[in-house]
């Protein structure tokens, strides 16, 4: 595959205007599924920097390991950091929230009964109850991001 394949295939699959709720509903649970990805291998290194390897237990009285966690909180300490927390709180609700519609609809639960293909040909993969419960993941993924920017940055002042 070539260089201009691999960015014709990128564009049409994270850019979804021309198409319906569909796509958008695709492009969403595909991109916070690898957001979900890297963030937790990312955590688990930086984890693995916090407790500071194998090198925390060669020297006692342990300052290694008190001068590892003090650096690493001094710099996860970021306006930055909480706010792509925030953004990660969205992405993990309305996967979950998301991937249950998927489920429900992998077993044919809420799936419309087929048609004929007559136009304007609407397609049964996306029935009302599938788009009512995507908007269902879309509001409880913004209330958990709304939630995470109080906690982070007091935005609400109740």
């Amino acid at each position: 595959m070539s260089l201009q394949q691999l960015i014709y295939t990128l564009k049409t699959w994270l850019v979804p205007f021309r198409y319906g709720l569909e796509r958008w509903s695709y492009t969403l649970q595909r991109v916070s599924g690898v957001a979900i990805t890297l963030f937790f291998v990312a955590h688990i290194i930086e984890t693995g920097n916090v407790v500071g390897g194998p090198a925390v237990w060669t020297l006692p009285p342990y300052e290694f390991a008190k001068k590892v966690w003090t650096e690493t909180e001094a710099s996860l300490a970021n306006p930055l950091f909480d706010l792509g927390l925030s953004v990660l709180g969205f992405l993990i609700f309305f996967h979950a929230s998301n991937g249950v519609r998927l489920v429900l609809a992998h077993f044919g639960i809420i799936l419309r009964k087929p048609t004929r293909p007559e136009y304007p040909y609407r397609p049964g993969s996306m029935s009302t109850a599938q788009r009512a419960l995507f908007w269902l993941s879309v509001v409880l993924a913004v209330a958990a991001l709304i939630y995470a920017l109080d906690v982070f940055f007091e935005v609400l002042r109740l």
